[in-house]
């Protein structure tokens, strides 16, 4: 299951995500008091259900004058994913007329939520509803189109838009033909202004006078991959000058330094090396090495590659060893650090090379220690909202870190909104520190204020299973059975 944030990623973006993918299963929106399950069939919208009476097939049947009140009792169904069926079943109309009521009515529950501010997603990969369940639209595309058309916030159309600098094109292969697409002739004339590659921020400034229009189509071609990003990152790069530069160098340095010197030559290839090499192969020490024998290795490597024992010309490979050996020595002498650098090789396969991809990891668990210190700052100044963003990037890149979990979910619970994915927070820290009482208390507490008087009745036992006498665990279990 994937979760999101729609403040985040906003419903049009959801939507085109399954769209493109041709994803089958169910996806929950919930902003209180809405709650509705759409189900899709390889990327096609089959049906939505809804927790709201107004939204049921029936009472927009009665609305519409199609059928009596007293008559839809005939399609009532304790399961919502059977009520096509039961419409089907119970005979009232001529198919086409049914067939246009059910899209007129699947319309009516689908358009309002591209214009959704804030509220949950959540995606499921499930089997396909039954084919007697679904709602047969004519074109899910066309509905994605006429939604985004709909957005009048102008905060959720920025948010839709996303990165304003990001490079757009044609879809060299895209699922719709923009051709069979039902713009009007303006938005047609917009889409076919794109000539070429070009930043959503320039595209939009060649549309001053119907900017908001603009935007709509942009969103509108994103989300069924007429239009995509330009990714820059999977182009075929041509050899970069400074490389030929590079090995003209080299091949001048190892000139200089001729083939009686193998010491600098061994240097100069050591220098070029480390990049492959991860921190216990620079050192030539085991995984299993102890403290004191990485530090003798590191002590030993440092004196064989004394910068001032080397000719100057190959004063700056040597250099280049000394900050490498440095920071290995740095890191494994402390065991938290080196605990989690060697969580990290393993991930990394260990094998030579990965170097690289291991020392963008480091980076990144060194930014989530930085925006954990600064959350908790924030947290105890009550800038809650600000913790979060800071703790969600935190938690992406160090989801070992169970403290950053628990704070995450310390401040998600001060929003009432937001107590299901405190919950979760909770949950995580815990999977981590499955016997740290603070946790096991917030959870219970946020249990308890939720009304799930068995579910914090567990946690708080937990409690006492894990420090029988705790204080804070009796009271509050004693309280609630008072209760």
């Amino acid at each position: 299951m994937s979760l999101d944030r729609i403040e985040i990623t906003p419903f049009a973006v959801i939507v085109g995500d399954i769209l493109q993918h041709r994803l089958t299963g169910h996806l929950t929106i919930i902003r209180p008091p809405v709650r509705k399950v759409l189900y899709w069939s390889q990327g096609e919208l089959v049906l939505i259900t809804s927790a709201a009476p107004e939204d049921s097939l029936a009472e927009f049947l009665v609305r519409r004058g199609a059928v009596s009140r007293d008559r839809v009792f005939q399609m009532l169904t304790e399961d919502p994913t059977d009520v096509v069926a039961k419409f089907h079943e119970a005979g009232l109309l001529d198919l086409s007329q049914r067939q246009t009521l059910l899209r007129e009515w699947t319309a009516m529950q689908f358009l309002p939520l591209f214009s959704l501010d804030e509220g949950t997603s959540a995606f499921t990969d499930d089997e396909a509803l039954e084919p007697e369940k679904r709602v047969f639209l004519q074109s899910t595309a066309a509905l994605v189109l006429e939604g985004v058309r709909a957005i009048t916030n102008g905060l959720v159309l920025r948010r839709s838009l996303g990165d304003l600098k990001r490079v757009i094109r044609h879809a060299r292969e895209s699922r719709f033909d923009p051709n069979a697409i039902p713009l009007n002739e303006g938005e047609r004339r917009i889409v076919d202004a794109l000539q070429q590659p070009e930043p959503i921020e320039a595209f939009l400034k060649h549309f001053s006078t119907e900017s908001v229009t603009a935007a709509r189509v942009v969103i509108s071609m994103i989300s069924l991959g007429i239009f995509e990003f330009e990714d820059f990152s999977n182009r075929e790069q041509p050899p970069a000058a400074g490389s030929f530069d590079d090995m003209q160098r080299d091949l001048e340095l190892l000139a200089a330094i001729g083939s009686n010197d193998q010491r600098s030559l061994r240097a100069v290839a050591l220098s070029r090396q480390l990049p492959m090499l991860d921190h216990y192969q620079l050192l030539d020490v085991p995984r299993a090495a102890p403290r004191q024998m990485i530090i003798s290795a590191a002590d030993d490597l440092k004196k064989r590659y004394d910068p001032a024992s080397y000719p100057a010309i190959v004063r700056e490979a040597v250099q280049a060893i000394h900050r490498r050996v440095d920071e290995a020595l740095n890191l494994l002498k402390d065991q938290t650090k080196r605990n989690a650098y060697d969580k990290m090789l393993t991930q990394g396969g260990g094998s030579r090379g990965a170097e690289s991809s291991l020392q963008q990891r480091m980076t990144q668990r060194a930014i989530a220690e930085q925006n954990f210190a600064r959350a908790r700052q924030l947290a105890s100044e009550n800038d809650f909202y600000g913790a979060i963003v800071l703790l969600k990037q935190a938690v992406q890149f160090a989801p070992d870190n169970a403290q950053a979990w628990y704070l995450l979910g310390s401040c998600q619970e001060r929003n009432p909104k937001w107590r299901r994915e405190a919950a979760e927070s909770f949950q995580k820290a815990l999977a981590i520190e499955p016997e740290n009482t603070d946790i096991l208390i917030s959870l219970g507490d946020l249990y308890k204020a939720e009304g799930m008087i068995s579910r914090a009745q567990t946690c708080y036992e937990d409690v006492l299973r894990v420090i029988p006498d705790h204080a804070e665990g009796k009271s509050r279990l004693a309280n609630l059975k008072k209760k």
